[in-house]
């Protein structure tokens, strides 16, 4: 009987001690697309292995901006990767429709990653990037 009773108390115990607390008052913080009004001018004379560069340098300055959480710069920054995809994206398009459909989620997770403050798929962007344009290198 002794025992039972250690028994249900050390699970009620245990039990307990995982529950989960929620703090209303925590403020969040979502950016969205209206906060955006930064003009971006893209050349439209680079090649596409160019605009895959600066694409590239432009993921890789998010990602790290996104670990200092500076807001503003962070949304310019998501308006040069958006603004370079939508030139980049129809000449991938002709080439190869799984590839563009790989490219989109690269710029989907750079979205996600100011939108919804989750630096990880700046991370995420910037590692598959890379294997994108290999892809694309290979391709000729």
């Amino acid at each position: 009987m002794k025992i039972r009773s250690i028994y249900l108390i050390s699970l009620i115990v245990f039990a307990s001690s995982c529950a989960t607390t929620i703090n209303q008052s925590a403020v969040t913080t979502i950016a969205s697309s209206s906060e955006s009004t930064t003009q971006v001018t893209i050349n439209s004379q680079l090649t596409t292995d160019e605009l895959l560069s600066e694409l590239l340098l432009a993921v890789e300055d998010l990602s790290k901006t996104m670990q200092k959480t500076e807001r503003r710069q962070v949304t310019q920054q998501l308006a040069r990767v958006v603004s370079l995809g939508d030139v980049i994206r129809p000449k991938i398009l002709v080439t190869n429709e799984q590839l563009a459909s790989d490219f989109d989620r690269v710029i989907n997770l750079a979205k996600s990653a100011v939108e919804r403050n989750r630096p990880a798929d700046a991370d995420k962007a910037l590692r598959f990037l890379p294997l994108i344009i290999e892809s694309l290198k290979s391709l000729g």
